[in-house]
């Protein structure tokens, strides 16, 4: 019996979608060479909203199809800086959505920001693709 609860929380013991403060994000956001942030598509959505919450980014979008339970989402930042300071990331949102219907439908997903974080920063602005404003985030 003790060996049995030594197993279920070692198992359980480390998630790395859950933050050290508690939340949960349902994604973890990357940082991709600039070739490949290049070939992000996002010409087949709307953001409709972006908040920022604590270490999670939660992302809604706006996209033709049947359902968006099958909607994959991701969020890519590059990994090039330009001469500015504080250093800042370049941010795109992906959809794929191989649905052919006409309905228009909305979808939810945070995104873990931490591999956001740039060494010697305390914070870092994002300019998200499709967003005007800038999301500061602070770490």
């Amino acid at each position: 019996m003790v060996a049995l609860i030594g197993i279920i929380f070692n198992s359980c013991s480390k998630d790395e979608d859950i933050l050290p403060d508690g939340i949960t994000c349902d994604a973890v956001g990357e940082v991709v060479p600039e070739a490949a942030y290049n070939g992000v598509i996002t010409s087949n959505y709307n953001v409709t909203n972006i908040e920022l919450n604590g270490d999670c980014l939660e992302v809604t979008i706006g996209s033709s199809g049947c359902d968006p339970e099958s909607w994959e989402m991701g969020l890519f930042g590059v990994d090039a800086f330009y001469t500015v300071f504080p250093l800042q990331r370049a941010v795109k949102i992906q959809l794929a959505n191989n649905q052919l219907c006409a309905g228009f439908f909305h979808k939810t997903l945070s995104f873990d920001l931490t591999p956001f974080r740039i060494d010697g920063q305390n914070q870092v602005p994002i300019y998200i693709e499709a967003w005007d404003e800038r999301i500061v985030y602070e770490y």
